[in-house]
């Protein structure tokens, strides 16, 4: 996983994080239990991805992959990218 923007101080600084999962949602959940700080960053109070985020497989928008049950293989890179917003 590839962590961008604000999530990075969330992560100790980390750029990268390398997990094994077979979906997204196996994935953010093995990126919180390596970094807990992330917990309510990408989730809600009642346990939903924040829907300002942006997660990407590879190039690929995961919400067009099926959002937490996109699928993933061994190379693929997850993108979180937390929102910008302003004017």
């Amino acid at each position: 996983m590839l962590l961008h923007g604000a999530f990075r101080g969330f992560a100790g600084g980390a750029r990268e994080v390398a997990l094994d999962a077979a979906n997204l949602g196996e994935a953010l959940e093995a990126l919180v239990h390596a970094h807990p700080s992330l917990a309510e960053r990408l989730r809600d109070e009642h346990g939903k991805l924040r829907p300002h985020m942006a997660l990407f497989v590879n190039e690929d928008d995961a919400r067009l992959l099926g959002w937490e049950d996109a699928p993933l293989k061994e190379g693929d890179i997850v993108h979180v990218i937390p929102a910008l917003s302003g004017g």
